[in-house]
C-alpha cells in the first residue's frame, strides 16, 4: 500500500499510461489495440485502492485519477483505425499526448460572443466562492445531520452547486480580463429542462466532454444511443466509486460505493426514460418551460443524497465520519 503522500505518484503514472493508451493506437491489430488499452484503463482506475491516507486526500486522488482514466480514453478515441498509421496517419508524439493529458481543453472552447462585464462576474465568482466556505463552516459547527440526514445533504448539495458556480464565474472572468473568451465549467444547469440537458449539455464540460468522445458518441455513431449512454454514465459511476472506495476499508467502504454507482445508473435509466419517452421533443420551448425547470431541479436534488452523503463522509464534511453505526459517537447533550 502506498501511503499519502507518496501516493501522489499515481498522477504522473496517470499521465503516463494514458502516454501509452494513446500510442496503442499505432497498432495495426484492433483485438491487440482494444485489449492493451483495456487493460491500461483498468489498471489506472485500479490503482488508488493501492494507497491509503486520510478520507478528503484519498477522495480528490481518487477523482483525479478517475478522470485521468476518462481523459486517456477520450484522447485515444481521437486515433481511430482511419488515422493511424497504416492508413497514411501520423501518431502523436508522447509529449504532446502528456502535455494534452492535463490540458482542460473543454473549459477553453471559446465563446460566440465576448463576456459581459468580467469584473463582475469575477466579483460574483468570489461571492459565491465564499458562501460556500461560510455554509461549510457552519455546516461543520451546527452538524445537522445528528438531526436529519437528508437536510445535511441538501446543505452539502447547496455548497456544491454555489462552489460550482463560483469556480465557473473565476474561470470565465478571469480568461475575459486577460483577453481569452472561454466557455467555462459549465452553462447554467439550474435552467436544464430535463436529466439529459443537465448531463449532456449544462453540467461539468470537464468531465461531459471527455465522456462524450470516449464512451457515448462511438456508440451513437452505431445508433446504439442506448449502450453509449450505459458506458458514459458507469464510467463517470467508477471514477466516483474508486474515489469512495479508496478511503477506508472494504468493510466500510463498499456500501457506501454501491450506493454512489446506483446513482449514476439510475439517472442513466431515467434519461433513456425521457428520450423514450417523448420528454425531449420540444424541450425548450416556452410553454410549460418553468414547469420543467423546476421538475428537474427537485429530482436531481431529491436523489443527489446517493451520490453526496456517501462522498461527505468520506471527505469528513460537516464532521462526519466513516465507521460502522457501532463505532459512532452519539452527540453530546446540552
Amino acid at each position: 500500500m502506498l501511503d499519502f503522500p507518496i501516493s501522489l505518484m499515481l498522477l504522473p503514472l496517470a499521465v503516463a499510461a494514458g502516454v501509452g493508451y494513446v500510442t496503442l493506437g499505432r497498432l495495426q491489430s484492433v483485438a491487440a489495440r482494444r485489449v492493451g488499452r483495456a487493460v491500461l484503463l483498468a489498471a489506472t482506475w485500479a490503482s488508488p485502492l493501492c494507497t491509503r491516507g486520510p478520507g478528503p486526500a484519498q477522495l480528490i486522488l481518487g477523482l483525479l485519477v478517475g478522470f485521468l482514466g476518462i481523459r486517456m480514453a477520450a484522447l485515444g478515441a481521437r486515433l481511430t483505425p482511419a488515422r493511424a498509421p497504416a492508413a497514411g496517419g501520423i501518431p502523436p508524439a508522447p509529449w504532446s499526448v502528456a502535455g494534452r493529458m492535463l490540458l482542460p481543453e473543454p473549459l477553453l472552447v471559446r465563446r460566440a460572443a465576448p463576456l459581459p462585464r468580467p469584473r463582475w462576474v469575477v466579483a460574483r465568482g468570489l461571492v459565491a466562492s465564499a458562501v460556500c466556505v461560510g455554509l461549510l463552516v457552519a455546516g461543520n459547527a451546527v452538524r445537522l445531520w445528528h438531526w436529519s440526514r437528508f437536510a445535511d445533504d441538501m446543505l452539502v448539495f447547496a455548497e456544491v452547486a454555489i462552489g460550482a458556480a463560483g469556480v465557473h464565474d473565476l474561470i470565465v472572468g478571469l480568461a475575459a480580463l486577460g483577453g481569452h473568451q472561454v466557455l467555462g465549467l459549465q452553462d447554467n444547469p439550474h435552467l436544464a429542462s430535463s436529466l439529459t440537458q443537465f448531463w449532456g449539455r449544462r453540467w461539468n464540460r470537464l468531465v461531459q466532454g471527455n465522456l462524450d468522445r470516449a464512451f457515448f458518441r462511438p456508440f451513437a455513431r452505431r445508433r446504439s444511443y442506448t449502450v453509449g449512454t450505459l458506458l458514459a454514465f458507469t464510467a463517470s459511476g467508477i471514477m466516483h466509486v474508486v474515489a469512495v472506495l479508496d478511503a477506508g476499508p472494504p468493510a466500510l467502504t463498499l456500501g457506501p460505493a454501491a450506493v454512489v454507482m446506483a446513482f449514476f445508473w439510475l439517472h442513466a435509466i431515467i434519461v433513456l426514460g425521457e428520450r423514450g419517452g417523448g420528454v425531449l421533443r420540444g424541450a425548450d420551448r416556452r410553454t410549460g418551460l418553468l414547469w420543467r425547470r423546476l421538475r428537474t431541479a427537485m429530482l436531481f436534488a431529491i436523489l443527489s443524497p446517493l451520490l453526496l452523503d456517501p462522498f461527505a463522509t468520506v471527505a469528513n464534511v460537516h464532521g462526519r465520519t466513516l465507521a460502522t453505526p457501532a463505532l459512532r459517537v452519539p452527540p453530546a447533550g446540552p
